[in-house]
């Protein structure tokens, strides 16, 4: 039988990493991947591995990286300290474990869930590759919104996570702060500049192409509020994606 690495990211979240880790106790190691929590996540973690390293977030995909370059197991599963593997989903992570399999790497579904309810639309029901053998997969470098490059073929599984990403609005604000300033670094990277030609564009028009993305074209708007909320976030993400980007060119500008 084939052995499991289950790498978690922390960052206080002492509410919600028992659950998640309660779900992976099976697992034939934990590592987790701290950053500097200043709750009590470490020692909750403590009670379920004695495998936690410390280090400071500069990016998910180097986070992520860091995890799973200290696991010793021939797969790993990727997870979130908010999500929690249902029976189901270990039933079939452990088939695979078990009887083998020529994939390289699994896409799994997420159920997210907002502010209390499982949302289908908004482009939020999709599956992400997070089962992968350890030496067959990496990340792709990007600070959010990572993804695993696969080397090999990618199978899928039926049941998935439930992902509690957001459970009151605050939340969500404290995220989008956070994300939207790793997102204007990935922009500068790549080379995007904001000039007064296309201000309007980008603070303007591609949020609200966006929100037409999110509210009509991915029919958040059967969500209810919470879909309005979620489209409307969405949208106020890009716009913050380029003022900190215009902020980070303003302050370059300054030291020149």
């Amino acid at each position: 039988m084939d052995t499991l690495s289950v790498v978690i990211l922390t960052k206080n979240e002492e509410s919600r990493i028992r659950s998640c880790l309660e779900s992976v106790k099976w697992a034939d190691e934990i590592i987790i991947v701290d950053d500097f929590s200043a709750d009590q996540t470490v020692a909750i973690c403590q009670e379920y591995t004695d495998k936690i390293f410390q280090n400071k977030l500069d990016g998910f995909s180097q986070q992520r990286d860091f995890g799973s370059a200290r696991a010793s197991a021939k797969w790993i599963l990727r997870l979130d300290a908010d999500e929690i593997v249902t029976p189901q989903l270990k039933e079939e992570i452990l088939n695979v474990l078990r009887n083998g399999t020529d994939c390289s790497a699994f896409e799994i579904p997420r159920g997210n869930f907002y502010l209390g309810k499982k949302i289908q639309y908004c482009g939020w029901g999709f599956s992400i590759i997070m089962l992968f053998r350890r030496n067959k997969c990496s990340y792709d470098g990007k600070m959010v919104h990572e993804a695993v490059v696969v080397c090999g073929k990618i199978g899928y599984f039926r049941n998935g996570t439930l992902h509690y990403s957001y459970e009151k609005l605050a939340d969500h604000f404290t995220k989008i702060n956070l994300y939207t300033t790793y997102d204007a670094e990935e922009l500068w990277r790549k080379g995007v500049r904001l000039y007064i030609f296309n201000y309007p564009f980008y603070f303007f028009i591609k949020p609200i192409l966006i929100f037409f993305k999110k509210y009509i074209l991915m029919q958040g708007f059967r969500e209810g509020v919470r879909g309005f909320f979620i489209s409307a976030l969405t949208a106020f993400v890009v716009f913050m994606n380029y003022a900190k980007l215009w902020e980070k060119q303003k302050n370059q500008k300054s030291k020149s």
